[in-house]
């Protein structure tokens, strides 16, 4: 079945829903049994009930690891993966943190890069060094060889980084990652397994923040993670002995979500290839931070791993403004909304903090304001009309330099 395909039949069992076209959402705390060696089947991982396809013991005898619904959803994630087993978290972040705990304990040293989600560096600086895990953040760029320790048990791989979009050299890391036995984590996110499948290249484990792209309306917040083998029975026991429980409601809608997402990459790719050539060409954008651009420094490394992009990027503006000019920017936009995230239907802004990231094009390279963006489905006409209004309200140099020799001259 060609990918299309699969992503709207995947994890469905139309035999099972008495003639409904969708799952049922089960809302249950409760699993019933026939009779009790039913229950303690189902305990041992022999579901009677036979939700769970992926041919790994897991446990059924109560709903903290998963109602139907649950396993409907996670039965797809893996199913549209190619291989591996999924399973679902309450969010990305939870899901990041969550792989960080199981694969890393007091006395190892894991690698993080630097230009990972924020909220994850915050975790691995106000948490992990208590918990005793030396941590190194790491240019995602660079060769990583001479930064494994004796007692580095985890890389953790975000490509490309959600704000300043560098790709990480994969291949390399895994080699490097499989030479001294360590656990590698990918946050693909940002692709999806439609463009990038990270198992494919050797890494352990591929992590999605369900919230964006999969999900793809904004309406819920959910993590998954999808590994073979070892690699999944330990991530599986840390989260039947953690208690991390799943709502049946968000795993419906995430699963409605994943019908659409071909659909959706396609048009999201498709509007900002628009919008990012006609931003390259602004007089006010210094550079335009996208792996699909020619233009970008690591072109010919994403498309080596990549069959496509989609439309989260970052511009660097002509010089750094102040907070208020770039408040007078993004304020009073008709079609972008101000906010954090990505994924959604309606397109998102947001000026970035490069004072926050310790390396990278942000601190030094380019010297302008750096501000996100995220293109929706709304129609490209208006994203780009939209956005030269905004440009239009910074102040120009001209006008600074005019204003200037007025003062002199008073």
């Amino acid at each position: 079945m060609k990918e299309e395909s699969l992503l709207v039949k995947a994890g469905r069992r139309f035999a099972d829903y008495k003639g409904s076209m969708n799952p049922p959402i089960y809302h249950s705390s409760t699993i019933l049994f026939p009779t009790y060696n039913d229950y303690l089947s189902a305990a041992n991982g022999e579901s009677i009930y036979d939700v769970i396809n992926d041919g790994v013991a897991r446990d059924y005898s109560y709903s903290n690891v998963g109602t139907p619904t649950v396993h409907y959803f996670s039965n797809a994630l893996a199913e549209i993966e190619g291989k591996g087993q999924a399973l679902i978290y309450p969010s990305g972040l939870f899901a990041l943190t969550f792989a960080i705990l199981t694969f890393a304990q007091a006395g190892s040293h894991v690698l993080i890069q630097d230009n990972s989600y924020y909220r994850l560096k915050r975790f691995a600086q106000n948490e992990l060094l208590k918990r005793g895990v030396e941590v190194t953040f790491y240019d995602p760029t660079k060769d990583i060889s001479h930064l494994i320790k004796n007692n580095t048990s985890l890389i953790m791989i975000e490509t490309p980084g959600s704000v300043t979009f560098e790709i990480s050299n994969v291949r390399h890391i895994v080699e490097v990652a499989k030479e001294h036995r360590i656990i590698t984590v990918c946050d693909n996110s940002w692709a999806t397994s439609l463009l990038f499948k990270p198992l494919d290249y050797g890494v352990d484990v591929a992590l999605y923040a369900v919230t964006k792209y999969i999900a793809g309306h904004s309406d819920l917040i959910m993590g998954a993670m999808i590994a073979e083998g070892e690699v999944f029975k330990l991530l599986y026991e840390n989260y039947k002995n953690y208690g991390v429980t799943i709502q049946s409601q968000d795993c419906y809608l995430a699963h409605r979500g994943l019908r659409t997402l071909n659909a959706r990459m396609k048009q999201h790719q498709n509007t900002t290839m628009k919008v990012v050539k006609w931003l390259e060409a602004h007089p006010k954008i210094r550079r335009v931070l996208y792996p699909a651009l020619p233009s970008h420094p690591q072109h010919e490394l994403w498309k080596s791993y990549f069959k496509g992009a989609n439309s989260v990027f970052s511009i660097i503006l002509d010089k750094e403004y102040s907070r208020d000019e770039l408040s007078f920017m993004v304020n009073y936009m008709k079609i972008f909304s101000i906010g954090a995230s990505w994924g959604g239907c309606d397109s998102l802004i947001l000026p970035i903090d490069r004072k926050s990231m310790e390396r990278s094009v942000m601190s030094s390279d380019f010297g302008g304001s750096c501000v996100r963006i995220f293109c929706g489905l709304e129609d490209p006409e208006d994203l780009i009309f939209d956005l030269d209004a905004a440009l239009a309200r910074l102040p120009s140099v001209n006008v600074e330099v005019e204003c200037e020799a007025e003062r002199v001259i008073a």
